[in-house]
């Protein structure tokens, strides 16, 4: 610009701080440089004041950034502080001018003001970045000093003392450097096509590590255009990225979801009550080609909406999420219905155990091109699903490391990264939703089932529902269910050739359609944390929870019915069904619905063998019957060891205590003391035990 014009520009700009930052400026001034660097300007204030400097910024961002820079080195501030190395940061570019990666054209935006919105999927560790240097030169010592732009090295081409082309070096003293940190922007998981597209950021200065891999970011800056290299050959194609010059870290994307007035409005007819039961309503629509699994259905829309957070004076936290976990038999739909929650959950991940690895699942420290070979955090799908939801197929397919590593992140709600220098802890508030077969693949109704799970009764513990699924022949069931098969199909077909239905066929059309659950699930999500309606309320789980804790008189001999985490699921999800009533208080039906939910998950997981509620199924992996009766088969073993050569046959062993145990449950026991090495086969038939219970 000409110098009479940016005059124009700076006494223009300086006018719009006086009118609308007043107040900020003097708070910069007061907190600069210690605990604030930055003037957070709004462009829809810079619009109000004047649309044509609004319009300049986007298309000159550097004249018009400079312009405000050079104002607020001229604001007449009641204290002595110099603001010439402050930064003004615009923000909040209409939505015309902000985009997802991949969704604008590099070469038409290229030098404008932009914001890009995305999730952030890799970030440097902060590194100081050369911003002027001052090269002297070797041969007579003259120093030159030069602008470095960002992302480039620049030297002099000759010695303004002497002339030559050097040699020249970098007087690091007198040179000035600033923090710098490159990100990586990647199109949310929901929004994504395939691995989706992302686009590297570079900020410095107070901008740098404000953002880990995981969170949700909106970018201000500038777009620029990067020449691509195959070797050492110069090729034609430019990379676009932005240097970016504001970060706005956005709660949740669920408070972004676009909603129609008109969805809006049918969605909290929906959540009223208006068309029938809601939850029973969106129950239908989850998976309408899936047939029963009412209850399970249920649950999954529940966990996709999640329970309240709770935190405490003292920065204790209650999660408010809650997982649940589909186990059963092949072709049971149980994968079906967990994959559905990647379509309808917002913020949703999908993870297969086939291949799974800790990195892939959690996060890690990597090195690679990004950071120039330095150390960089490479967030999992633990912490892609933050706010969201992870699912997860073939859990039983998983390896056991990886399994393991989902404790963390599923009870703690966070990772901790430790690694090349990296020490972070990073957010994994996500439900986790996850399908798997029993270990033999199908469930044996002789074996306890805690014992068929191919994982730990520590993971099984994570999870607040498990629902089994049994492939039992029956003439009534089965009928219904190829019915739903067949009518769904052909109805589903008719439909697309706009053909009348028979009468009584399956409606291909769920009550509510994908796109308006999904977006039902989203505004549920974001509603105001739900608190007891009254005391009442609060009364009736308490008598509830107690009168279960005390269904064996409390006798230290008898199984314990339930823990606590059962009250603390319970609570969970009654927040989740009144926050997808739109309500900000749990009533009554909100614990009906829980309580029903928890006691289905508890008839199929949290009974032993003789039917008797016993908490210890899930959370150890044996009942209290079950250990009772595996002592009894040790001692017996023992017995005979001593008595005899020091073996003794297993057909003896069950003989003696079949008069009290079930047979098959006892060779079950036997074989399990061989598997976990417990006991050892000396010749076929015979058992020595070698090990303690």
């Amino acid at each position: 610009m000409a110098t009479t014009e940016s005059h124009e520009l700076a006494g223009n700009v300086l006018d719009f701080l006086a009118d609308y930052y007043r107040d900020e400026v003097g708070t910069l001034a007061q907190h600069y440089p210690q605990e604030q660097r930055s003037l957070e300007v709004d462009y829809q204030d810079l619009f109000r004041f004047d649309p044509e400097l609004a319009d300049d910024l986007r298309a000159h961002p550097a004249d018009v950034r400079d312009a405000l820079g050079t104002a607020l080195t001229r604001y007449d501030i009641p204290v002595d502080v110099d603001l010439s190395d402050a930064h003004v940061r615009v923000h909040n570019l209409p939505g015309e001018y902000t985009f997802y990666p991949g969704e604008f054209s590099p070469s038409e935006e290229e030098g404008l003001l932009r914001s890009i919105r995305g999730e952030v999927a890799k970030a440097t560790d902060v590194y100081a970045r050369l911003e002027l240097a001052v090269f002297e030169c070797e041969r007579c010592g003259t120093a030159t000093n030069i602008p470095q732009p960002s992302g480039e090295y620049q030297e002099p081409h000759e010695c303004s003392g002497c002339e030559r082309q050097g040699p020249f070096k970098v007087n690091f003293d007198q040179s000035e450097f600033v923090d710098g940190q490159k990100l990586r922007i990647q199109t949310p998981p929901e929004r994504a096509q395939g691995d989706g597209q992302d686009i590297d950021v570079y900020v410095d200065d107070d901008l740098t590590g404000e953002v880990t891999p995981g969170d949700r970011v909106t970018v201000t800056g500038v777009v620029e255009l990067e020449q691509q290299s195959h070797g050492n050959q110069d090729t034609a194609k430019f990379d676009p990225y932005l240097n970016g010059h504001h970060i706005t870290v956005e709660e949740t994307d669920a408070r972004e979801i676009d909603v129609s007035p008109e969805q809006r409005e049918r969605i909290e007819a929906l959540a009223n009550g208006e068309h029938g039961d809601p939850l029973a309503l969106a129950a239908e629509s989850y998976a309408p080609k899936i047939h029963g699994y009412e209850p399970v259905k249920k649950a999954l829309v529940l966990a996709l909406v999640g329970g309240a957070r709770a935190t405490y004076s003292t920065g204790d936290s209650d999660r408010g999420e809650f997982h649940v976990l589909l186990v059963g038999d092949p072709s049971t739909a149980k994968s079906k219905l967990v994959e559905r929650a990647e379509d309808v959950g917002w913020r949703a991940v999908g993870v297969s155990g086939t291949g799974a690895t800790v990195a892939g699942v959690t996060a890690t420290a990597v090195q690679d091109d990004f950071g120039d070979g330095s150390w960089t955090l490479d967030a999992g799908a633990t912490v892609k699903a933050h706010r969201g939801v992870l699912a997860v197929d073939e859990l039983d397919d998983m390896p056991e490391e990886v399994r393991a590593a989902l404790l963390e992140p599923m009870s703690k709600q966070t990772i901790h990264v430790t690694k090349g220098g990296i020490n972070t802890h990073l957010q994994t508030r996500a439900a986790v939703v996850a399908a798997a077969n029993p270990k033999h693949d199908r469930f044996d109704q002789y074996e306890p089932i805690p014992q068929q799970f191919a994982f730990s009764s520590t993971l099984l513990s994570r999870f607040d529902l498990v629902y089994t699924f049994k492939d039992e022949p029956d003439e009534e069931e089965d009928a219904d269910i190829a019915e739903h098969v067949l009518s769904g199909r052909d109805s589903a077909k008719r439909h697309e050739r706009d053909m009348d239905l028979p009468e009584d066929a399956v409606d291909p059309r769920p009550p509510v359609d994908p796109e308006t659950l999904r977006a039902w699930i989203a505004l549920a999500k974001r509603q105001p944390k739900p608190v007891f309606a009254d005391e009442s309320v609060q009364a009736g789980i308490k008598e509830s929870f107690t009168t279960l804790r005390g269904l064996y008189d409390y006798d230290p001999d008898e199984p314990i019915p339930v823990t606590f985490r059962t009250l603390e699921g319970i609570v969970r999800v009654a927040e989740a069904a009144a926050k997808f009533e739109f309500s900000e208080t749990i009533e009554e039906r909100h614990v009906e619905i829980a309580t029903s939910l928890v006691g289905e998950s508890m008839r199929d997981i949290g009974r032993d063998a003789d039917g008797n509620l016993d908490a210890d199924v899930k959370e150890t992996g044996e009942s209290t019957s079950q250990r009772e009766r595996k002592r009894a088969v040790v001692e017996e073993i023992q017995t005979r060891q001593s008595e005899g050569d020091g073996q003794v046959e297993r057909e003896t062993v069950v003989d003696a205590l079949s008069d009290v145990y079930d047979v098959r449950h006892l060779q079950n026991d036997l074989q399990s003391l061989l598997d976990k090495g417990k006991a050892i086969e000396p010749e076929s038939g015979a058992i020595r035990y070698v090990g303690e219970y």
